[in-house]
């Protein structure tokens, strides 16, 4: 009985932390890496973590590695485009234009 009392309350204080840190901005997430990797991506989530200078010159340095560059002609979207996944999918891209349906809140 007590044992699960005492889950009970490690679950709860948990919780209260995990809501902390998201009212502070933070998330919590899960990776799974490499076990050769593993120190660097923990190195890389401390610096995140502590902000400063540090922080920005890491994101500075990995964004570009993770993101899509940005278009910045009219050609280079085009070309993104056209190298969709999507290409030739039959979509239907129509807004359904009705009123919608009648509610009765009595």
């Amino acid at each position: 009985m007590e044992q699960a009392k005492s889950s009970k309350q490690a679950k709860r204080r948990v919780a209260q932390y995990r809501s902390r840190a998201s009212a502070k901005g933070s998330k919590r997430v899960e990776v799974t890496v490499p076990n050769r990797d593993a120190i660097l991506v923990k190195a890389i989530a401390g610096a995140l973590r502590k902000g400063g200078e540090t922080a920005s010159r890491v994101r500075k340095s990995v964004q570009p590695l993770v993101s899509a560059p940005k278009a910045k002609t009219g050609a280079e979207l085009v070309t993104f485009l056209r190298n969709s996944p999507l290409v030739g999918a039959e979509l239907s891209l129509e807004r359904d234009r009705s009123s919608g349906r009648t509610v009765d809140f009595d």
